[in-house]
């Protein structure tokens, strides 16, 4: 291997390295200033279809990657959140939102990209607060953009001179639709196989610019790299539902679709472009494609495919969303058949997370809103267990079902908060900002206080088969209270979800009356027990059981205040 073939190795691996960090950076700043809300975004989503794609440009726009949404679709299909005919719309959305990315690079700022970083790093550095440390490491990520493009630029100058090396491409030359076909499937497969459409479009821009492929041959590599990024969210929903599978199949589809109809018009389609790029492209002051110098020359053409790139990219995804989108039921149904519902899926049973989808956990705001959902199920799981306690305490007939599935709801309960606790615990082990790490730490203890909830309800339920057991029962006055204390826990239960919902802590000093209530409640309960095992032949073992009933109670409604509390912390 020659020097300068060396040398050209050299500034691609570490051009492109710059570039891919940056392109993480630039993510995961924009991500941290949108926070939340790209959650409520795409889980807001409605049946209108248009709605859907708008969120998917949207979306994409802000994090900077189609895969990410795509991966945050699939969970949201796989846990229910979200129909396939909504994911499907906003995973076209998606692609339309992708190609931002390459229109930021065709900004002639591409010489201060040092400058930039410079810059934005003593912010990030020295700033305290997180929004700016944010915006300053999005900035960090944008100069590395630039800076990755400049050195990849004049590291294959040197291309220019070496017809060798143009002679070695030329495998992927696509003079025809066989060979264009041909170029789009070999850049599918290397982009599925190292993650990344930037990093291969990077790579044609270069090749581009230093004269080693033609236009045509850089098309179909960019459309084919389309392809092979979605090898991610297939990867994404290995375990998920079939419902993932499909919104995940959708998004591969999309482009292998577009790709097959852009070789049906290979050449008019890359001659369309190329005209508008000649048409459209300024180069900045300075450059010029007869210039002298390698470096010069090659700065022009760069630019120039960079513009030109930007405009296939577009075209291409704007194009095939527009000719899918009237057709996108047929596409769900498609998919549908493609992937049918197994008899396992149908019959399967037991608590398991909905909301829990660790390819998500990249995107920490999407993360933690996602367990933020898991945990309030566990609240209405609880709910759900203190209507089941309530219609036993009720009825003097025994109804072992409904007692097996108190016990059983519990069971899960405990899984949910080793679940969660896991998920979280990973999402904290990513750089993760200090807002993102407080709210991970105070979802860790509602989690936890919920599954103490859940305990309790158990040892209440199972005070009461104690009692039932010894051969007694609760007299009337006694289920009376019973009754009245399990639906006042009940209703603090409904309180303290919608205060988690709101997330609003200036509402926790009315949870903290509303507990205090209940305490108050309880405590009558006791003393009129008391009062009637002074005056009544009640057999110690009711005497006992009946207080160990009481505190059960007592017990939920302290855990559910701390659960409030959480959110002053």
């Amino acid at each position: 291997m020659s020097h300068e073939l060396l040398l050209v190795l050299e500034a691609a691996l570490g051009g492109m390295g710059i570039f891919l960090l940056g392109m993480r950076f630039l993510s995961d700043g924009l991500q941290a200033i949108a926070g939340a809300r790209l959650n409520r975004w795409i889980s807001s989503v409605a049946d209108n279809r248009f709605l859907a794609l708008l969120v998917g440009v949207g979306v994409t726009c802000v994090i900077q990657s189609s895969t990410a949404t795509t991966v945050m679709v699939v969970g949201f299909v796989n846990s229910g959140v979200m129909t396939l005919l909504q994911g499907v719309a906003v995973v076209f959305g998606a692609n339309v939102g992708t190609t931002l990315s390459l229109w930021l690079l065709t900004l002639d700022i591409s010489q201060y990209g040092e400058f930039l970083i410079g810059i934005a790093i003593f912010f990030y550095l020295f700033s305290r607060r997180e929004k700016v440390r944010s915006s300053a490491m999005a900035a960090i990520g944008l100069g590395m953009l630039f800076f990755g493009l400049e050195l990849l630029r004049n590291g294959f100058a040197p291309l220019r001179g070496m017809p060798e090396m143009r002679e070695a491409l030329s495998f992927f030359r696509a003079t025809s639709a066989l060979g264009f076909l041909g170029a789009a499937l070999a850049s599918g497969v290397v982009t599925a196989l190292i993650h990344s459409s930037a990093a291969v479009v990077l790579l044609v821009m270069g090749l581009a610019g230093a004269g080693a492929i033609d236009f045509p041959t850089a098309v179909a590599l960019v459309l084919g790299s389309n392809v092979g990024t979605t090898a991610t969210a297939l990867v994404a929903c290995i375990g998920s539902s079939r419902n993932a599978l499909r919104a995940a199949l959708a998004h591969t589809l999309f482009n292998l679709i577009g790709v097959l109809l852009a070789t049906l018009v290979w050449h008019p389609f890359s001659a369309a472009c190329e005209r508008f790029a000649d048409w459209a492209f300024h180069p900045a002051a300075g450059l010029s494609p007869d210039a002298a110098d390698p470096v010069a020359a090659s700065a022009y053409w760069t630019a120039y495919f960079t513009f030109a790139i930007a405009c296939v990219h577009t075209f291409f995804n704007v194009a095939t969303t527009a000719i899918l989108f009237p057709f996108m039921r047929v596409f769900v149904a498609a998919v549908t058949r493609m992937v049918p519902v197994r008899e396992s899926e149908k019959a399967a049973e037991g608590w398991r997370p909905r909301f829990l989808d660790p390819h998500v956990i990249p995107q920490t705001a999407v993360a933690l809103g996602n367990a933020q959902k898991e945990i309030l199920r566990m609240g209405e799981s609880c709910r759900a267990m203190l209507a089941e306690l309530r219609a036993i305490l009720g009825t003097p007939e025994r109804d072992e079902d409904r007692e097996e599935g108190v016990f059983r709801a519990e069971d899960g309960l405990d899984l949910a908060q080793k679940e969660i606790s896991e998920y979280v615990g990973r999402v904290l082990h990513d750089n993760v900002s200090r807002f993102q790490s407080d709210l991970a730490r105070r979802e860790l203890r509602q989690a936890d206080e919920f599954e103490s909830v859940s305990d309790y309800i158990r040892n209440a339920l199972k005070a009461y088969l104690k009692i039932r057991n010894a051969g007694e029962d609760l007299s009337d006055a006694a289920r009376a209270e019973v009754l009245g204390l399990c639906d006042a826990v009940d209703a603090f239960l409904v309180d303290v979800l919608d205060l988690l919902q709101i997330g609003d802590p200036y509402n926790v000093p009315r949870a903290e009356e509303t507990s205090r209530a209940i305490e108050d409640q309880a405590k009558r309960c006791r003393d009129a027990h008391v009062a009637r095992v002074g005056v009544t032949c009640t057999s110690p073992v009711k005497a006992l059981v009946y207080s160990d009933l009481l505190n059960a109670f007592r017990r939920q409604n302290d855990h559910l205040v701390n659960i409030a509390q959480t959110l002053r912390v």
